[in-house]
């Protein structure tokens, strides 16, 4: 297994996954992409279009890599590489914080909400998952175990279990209530990178850069299934809310959803457009790798980050009906690095970082959140 060592530790997520596929697989990218445009097909714009900005938070001081939306909407957690977890208001325009998660020694790489917005896990750099009071950011417990960077965790839809997964392969199972580890998966061959719940807490879904998801039964630990279907590091993974399918995306450039029991493939999406993209880019989008994939609550969307050509220097929001593949829109042309739904699902949270480098970004420079408009 690959060791990355302590000087891996101020990089974010996206920065690991690449330093980790550039010890596995050959990579390439392209020119960045000037411009973007719209579907013809989008929903009818509300009064505030898909993709506008309604507010901003910025006060972490170094790129934020993971943002979650507690459960009943209020606060959004966001972790960073400054080492810190800031839970604050997301319903007003002010944003202020109600705390300061500072346990960890070393870059935030993925935070998750219990199901009852009281406790926040995160994962880290420091190869921790801990585990805390969301308001007032009080140490409840510290998960030992991985040997290498935490980049993804994941609470159980029932509350009582946390699931991680880790550079060092492994995808490991925590008991909330005990603080002890109930289980240690070693089926991927390579870095878990997402990790996702069956809505019925039974099963827990991981995605690698071995360029397969695996499925283990959360009780007894066991494997259940392996999708195969990816030529890529598979970045991303979500579980329908309905518990039927999943979706998948990597850096093979599609996002691809399909049966969670049997592997049958429902679509592959490869972008809106994608043919005349290829000529000009103000008549379509062509996706380059998949960083980030999210159903929404309600079932009927999926929403995903992509690179456009250029790595980290810019990338877009792209969002479609999650079973028709139809009513595309896409925005932000600007470095996303994680992105949820609001669990109303009218808006996103995006972790975005700007740069006076690109002389064509109006937003002030530095690291920070954005809600927008879903």
């Amino acid at each position: 297994m690959i060791r990355t060592g302590q000087t891996i530790k101020g990089y974010s997520r996206r920065k690991v996954l690449a330093y980790l596929a550039s010890l596995l697989l050959p990579l390439s990218v392209e020119g960045c992409a000037q411009s973007l445009s719209s579907s013809t097909t989008a929903p009818t714009p509300t009064s505030h279009p898909p993709g506008s900005v309604l507010s901003t938070y910025r006060h972490h001081t170094n790129r934020v890599t993971t943002v979650a939306w507690s459960p009943n909407g209020t606060y959004i957690a966001s972790g960073s590489l400054d080492q810190t977890v800031q839970v604050w208001v997301a319903t007003t325009n002010t944003h202020f914080q109600t705390s300061i998660y500072r346990g960890h020694t070393a870059g935030v790489q993925s935070v998750a909400w219990s199901p009852d917005g009281k406790l926040i896990a995160s994962g880290s750099s420091d190869k921790t998952v801990q585990v805390w009071d969301a308001l007032t950011a009080e140490h409840a417990a510290t998960y030992s175990g991985h040997s290498d960077i935490v980049l993804t965790v994941a609470w159980a839809p029932n509350g009582k279990s946390i699931a991680s997964g880790s550079a060092d392969g492994t995808v490991r199972l925590w008991d909330v209530a005990t603080g002890m580890q109930k289980y240690i998966y070693r089926g991927h061959t390579a870095s878990v990178n997402s990790i996702t719940w069956s809505p019925d807490s039974q099963r827990v879904a991981s995605a690698s850069s071995d360029k397969i998801v695996q499925i283990m039964d959360a009780t007894n630990g066991d494997h259940v299934y392996t999708y195969r279907g990816h030529t890529n590091i598979v970045s991303s993974v979500s579980w329908s809310p309905k518990g039927k399918l999943i979706a998948s995306g990597s850096w093979d450039k599609t996002v691809q959803v399909w049966d969670a029991t049997t592997g049958n493939r429902l679509y592959t999406y490869r972008g809106y457009n994608v043919e005349a993209a290829k000529y000009n880019n103000d008549t379509g989008v062509l996706p380059d790798l998949i960083l980030a994939v999210a159903w929404s609550h309600n079932g009927k969307r999926i929403a995903a980050v992509t690179q456009v050509y250029c790595g980290d220097s810019c990338g877009v929001v792209v969002a479609w009906d999650a079973y028709t593949e139809h009513h595309f829109s896409f925005y932000i042309d600007v470095p996303v690095f994680a992105l949820a739904w609001s669990p109303d699902d009218t808006r996103f949270a995006t972790s975005l970082e700007v740069s006076t480098q690109r002389s064509n970004m109006k937003a002030t420079d530095g690291a920070y959140v954005e809600i927008s408009q879903a």
